[in-house]
């Protein structure tokens, strides 16, 4: 199951947290999100690979936030 974190900035300013944790929820292949606002971070445990990696990204952006990887994770293809 891969595993990926982001960063997603102004999270912690919109207390909207609650709301991005549902989004990614209800994509079917996602089986954990852990959202914490004060960091701004977001992990993402999930079944598939690189799209369904492409729909959690789309669905953070859905949400009105523009993902980033964490520093030193690397690059995943097209980010």
């Amino acid at each position: 199951m891969p595993d990926i974190t982001l960063v997603v900035r102004g999270l912690s300013e919109t207390g909207e947290a609650e709301h991005l944790e549902r989004a990614l929820v209800r994509l079917g292949f996602v089986d954990l999100v852990n959202v914490d606002p004060a960091q701004e971070l977001v992990a993402v445990s999930y079944k598939g690979g690189e799209a369904e990696l492409d729909r959690i990204w789309q669905a953070v952006r859905d949400v009105g936030y523009e993902p980033e990887l964490t520093p030193g994770s690397g690059k995943v293809a097209g980010r």
